[in-house]
């Protein structure tokens, strides 16, 4: 065992893009991410062996201090001893592959061409997903998670979440999803208490709400938070770090970005019975940003220390996503 900089989805992971794998979701670092495991995947089987090489390949070069540029900046590389390094499984696995969605997010890569992407083929990841198990290449206490799209209106959403609920090996599955369709399969992963679901109004008004994402469900939206909020778990969690139910506001400057549109959410929250909260930063505007090597503006960062600071003061767990923790990094907010 030896000590090297690396990161856990490159040694562990799979991300189920739509038309390929790579091997991770995060593309907001300077790098931009994007390596690729798998071009022109359909959802046939895989070479396991050959997804296990080119991952080798990967760790060698990091071992040899050589780290692909498409890593550069991301804040999942580390520099430790990395333990199993030679042994080959997964334990985090992202489904990303699903465009279609029941409402048109003005912050989304797909709103760009809606009616094209909503016709674009999906994949069945099902088959694959039962023969990574029955080969035992998913190591226990390994996580799963949802994203890419609706999950909920995924074919196989609710016969492939109830079937990874049940798997010993599976620590935590995560599914973000607009909240507007309720899920069986979600509320029974939450009962056993190894789902966790992150749904994202985005606003605080109904005004906002339908200016961001295009449809008319925020009364419905709340609806459902309550209801997933409400729901008993059956047995206590197999993570220390589980939270079942978050709400997730994405902000989007001159859009959302005002104190009452936040007070709001974090008031509707609360009332809905949530104990944790996610924050992000629209990534397109960030991207633009980082590539004009400007500095967030005063606003935004003022706004940031609001969330924060009113996170504490409401005793409400805070989670960062990337585009919001790289900013309160860069600008020291604690």
């Amino acid at each position: 065992m030896e000590e090297y900089t690396s990161c856990h989805w490159l040694q562990h992971g799979l991300s189920f893009e739509n038309d390929h794998i790579e091997m991770c979701c995060l593309c907001c670092h300077k790098g931009g991410g994007k390596l690729h495991i798998k071009e022109n995947y359909n959802g046939k089987g895989l070479d396991w062996d050959d997804i296990f090489a080119l991952k080798d390949k990967y760790i060698d070069d990091n071992k040899n201090g050589i780290i692909d540029p498409r890593c550069e900046g991301c804040f999942n590389l580390v520099h430790r001893y990395w333990q199993n390094d030679e042994e080959h499984f997964i334990n985090y696995i992202h489904f990303n592959h699903w465009t279609h969605c029941n409402c048109d997010c003005i912050y989304c890569y797909t709103s760009w061409d809606k009616v094209n992407f909503q016709k674009r083929p999906h994949y069945k990841v099902f088959p694959m997903i039962k023969e990574l198990f029955k080969r035992k290449l998913f190591r226990d206490g390994g996580e799963v998670t949802f994203a890419g799209g609706e999950p909920t209106i995924l074919n196989e959403f609710e016969d492939l979440t109830n079937f990874l609920v049940k798997q010993k090996e599976v620590k935590r599955i995560t599914v973000h999803s607009s909240g507007i369709k309720y899920s069986k399969a979600i509320e029974n992963g939450i009962k056993a208490g190894k789902l966790s679901v992150c749904l994202s109004p985005d606003s605080g008004t109904r005004e906002t709400y339908k200016k961001v994402k295009r449809v008319d469900k925020f009364n419905k939206v709340w609806e459902n938070i309550a209801k997933y909020a409400s729901t008993k778990l059956v047995q206590e969690p197999q993570n220390p770090y589980y939270t079942k139910v978050e709400t997730k506001f994405i902000l989007i400057p001159e859009v959302n970005t005002t104190k009452n549109e936040i007070d709001n959410w974090l008031e509707l929250s609360i009332k809905a019975g949530i104990k944790s909260i996610v924050i992000d930063v629209e990534d397109v505007y960030c991207k633009k940003i980082l590539a004009e090597d400007k500095e967030m503006p005063d606003y935004l960062v003022e706004l940031s220390k609001y969330i924060v600071q009113r996170a504490k003061e409401l005793n409400l767990n805070l989670v960062q996503y990337n585009n919001f923790c790289y900013l309160t990094t860069k600008y020291c907010i604690e």
